[in-house]
């Protein structure tokens, strides 16, 4: 009985066929995944839900001080005045962001991070004009984010925006900056780290002696009252306080939450008692350090000034 000869070719097929079969579907799984918006706890910090159910990344953060005339993102930021700036008079402002394939950044593209979109920190020559501010989608334009800003002080403002895209797993840090009229102060220097503002008494102290650049550092937050009782802190952006630093020369900033991670949840609005920050200055020198809190519905910003290796 004589055998008939297979074509090497048509033999193939069938292995070629199975292959293309099994692969083609993880191919696909692949690239859906990739498509897909990752979400910022994912990457950053366990899920936290806010009051109304809508995933918030509120995490105790990055102990780092990010210098921004070293790191970028390929994102877009133009920044414009719509009024003339002058000290103490409002302007409002028109901010476009386009992301890195030049589709405009809406609200519809950013995460929520304690309980906001977009976190703005505007900060003067002197740092004594420290302002955090959430500018708000454009209704018409996509892409524009609006607010409006009040300037204490005269000279170059930075202003720095802090966002999570949903796309990317990490912050996107950028900055700007506008010119106030008048003569620019200078910073004071020294170091304060117990200060009294608005009725109370509030401290940062560092944990122990050996914060070094380079290294992290903790320190410890308290308010109290006229009392002397500690102060019952409530919720400000999903956290009791927070904590930013900046360099005299604003090259960037550190934003700061507590260690303990307590976040506020139904039946818990209040804290009393003390709060861990951890900070990792880059280098020596005088760092101004802006404390966010409410406090008996009214919200303050408090001023400290550390000294790292002098």
């Amino acid at each position: 009985m004589s055998k008939t000869r297979q074509d090497p070719e048509t033999s193939a097929r069938p292995l070629g066929f199975r292959l293309a079969v099994w692969t083609i579907p993880f191919v696909a799984a692949y690239f859906i995944i990739r498509a897909l918006p990752v979400e910022p706890c994912d990457f950053l910090h366990a899920q936290t839900y806010n009051s109304a159910g809508t995933l918030d990344y509120c995490g105790p953060g990055d102990s780092a001080f990010v210098d921004l005339t070293r790191r970028s993102w390929p994102i877009n930021l133009d920044l414009k005045p719509l009024d003339e700036l002058r000290v103490g008079e409002p302007c409002r402002f028109r901010a476009e962001i386009r992301q890195f394939d030049g589709s405009p950044l809406d609200s519809a593209d950013v995460a929520l991070s304690h309980t906001k979109k977009i976190h703005l920190l505007a900060i003067d020559p002197t740092l004594e004009d420290y302002q955090h501010l959430h500018p708000e989608p454009d209704s018409i334009f996509p892409g524009v984010w609006t607010f409006s800003l009040t300037p204490a002080k005269a000279g170059e403002y930075r202003i720095f925006f802090d966002f999570i895209p949903l796309r990317s797993p990490r912050r996107v840090l950028l900055f700007s900056t506008f010119e106030v009229g008048g003569i620019p102060g200078s910073t004071s220097g020294g170091e304060r780290l117990a200060v009294e503002r608005a009725g109370y008494s509030f401290s940062a102290k560092p944990l122990s002696s050996d914060f070094s650049p380079g290294e992290e550092g903790y320190l410890i937050f308290e308010a109290h009252g006229s009392d002397g009782k500690p102060a019952q802190l409530q919720p400000v952006m999903g956290a009791f306080a927070h904590l930013v630093a900046f360099d005299d020369e604003r090259r960037g900033f550190a934003h700061l939450h507590p260690k303990e991670n307590l976040t506020p949840v139904e039946g818990r609005l209040t804290h009393a008692g003390s709060l861990t920050f951890s900070f990792r200055p880059p280098a020596s020198g005088h760092y101004r350090l802006w404390a966010q809190v409410r406090i008996d519905e009214q919200e303050i910003f408090v001023p400290f000034d550390l000294l790292i290796g002098t």
